[in-house]
């Protein structure tokens, strides 16, 4: 019909008129799609560019399945989940990086403190949903690493005021 195909896509809004692709959960229930948030996360760009690239060849037509209000509620934390992927493994390379006694420090703390997001640049207070997220974040950060982070003494991200 010469326009993106968007809720067909998945298998979760299946209707039987043309075959989906693509799983919006973690794991396919039939087994037999791929997973577009494992997807997503394995190619870990918070510009969501690549990402849209290799699985639509368009990031117009990612814009398109993002602001379809009923595939919103599947993926509205894939950029949060990224994120706190993102600061772990930047935690993880500091943490690697400090038992090796070498000193490619800096990329990995830019990824771990978020620096990489244009928002952490801002002036002025915080949005209350810019807060909240960063809790959030901060908390799941805290989950993911804790044990590592206690034993080497990082323990600053959640309470980090920068």
């Amino acid at each position: 019909m010469n326009r993106y195909r968007t809720m067909s896509l998945f298998r979760e809004f299946y209707l039987s008129e043309m075959e989906p692709l693509w799983s919006l959960q973690d794991e396919d229930p039939q087994g037999t799609l791929p997973s577009l948030k494992n997807l997503y996360m394995e190619i870990g760009d918070p510009t969501e560019y690549e990402f849209a690239m290799q699985a639509f060849g368009s990031y117009k037509h990612w814009l398109k399945i993002k602001a379809a209000k009923a595939i919103y509620k599947y993926i509205e934390d894939w950029p949060i989940e990224l994120e706190v992927k993102l600061r772990s493994d930047g935690i993880r390379a500091i943490a690697t990086e400090a038992q090796q006694a070498k000193n490619p420090f800096n990329a990995a703390k830019f990824l771990a403190k978020g620096e990489w997001k244009e928002s952490a640049s801002k002036r002025g207070r915080p949005s209350k949903e810019e807060v909240e997220r960063e809790r959030k974040i901060a908390a799941k950060v805290d989950a993911e690493i804790g044990e590592d982070a206690q034993r080497l003494g990082l323990t600053l991200l959640a309470g980090d005021k920068e």
